[in-house]
């Protein structure tokens, strides 16, 4: 049997969202699209993308990343929760979330909200990078990375 080896992934986690629909007319106000009937999804985006990708091919996943208690990073614990485990870093305010909106399938505006920073390691984000067999880093510059750059050096 070929088993993969268990991963450490390290990183700024991000909620995707997506709200897809079709634009057949313009806005009376404005030149822009009217998107209507929007379906939504959400998934995991970023190091959270990064983790679960691995770990639906079949590894053992463990996420080091920001996490908060808003409603952003609620969802994204729900999405994750079945395929991973997860170590959270303390947050100074909303998750990170990117809001795509589409008509028939093409982008026509994104929306960013939540600037949510990592403010510092714990001690258990610390043993879990020490004990890792393999690390995976996945930085967007929102703190994760700087906060453990020690240990994982």
């Amino acid at each position: 049997m070929n088993r993969k080896a268990p991963l450490v992934v390290v990183g700024d986690a991000l909620l995707d969202r997506d709200l897809t629909g079709r634009a057949e007319r313009l806005a009376p106000d404005a030149p822009v699209p009217v998107v209507d009937d929007c379906g939504e999804r959400t998934r995991p985006g970023g190091a959270a993308l990064t983790a679960y990708l691995a770990a639906r091919d079949g590894r053992d996943v463990t996420l080091v990343a920001g996490m908060g208690d808003d409603p952003a990073s609620r969802e994204l614990r729900r999405l994750l929760d079945p395929w991973l485990t997860l170590v959270p870093l303390p947050l100074t305010g909303p998750l990170p979330e990117k809001t795509r909106v589409l008509a028939h399938d093409r982008p026509v505006v994104r929306l960013d909200r939540g600037a949510g920073r990592t403010r510092a390691a714990t001690d258990a984000a610390r043993e879990a990078v020490r004990a890792a067999p393999a690390v995976l880093v996945s930085d967007y510059g929102r703190g994760a990375a700087d906060a453990l750059r020690d240990d994982l050096a």
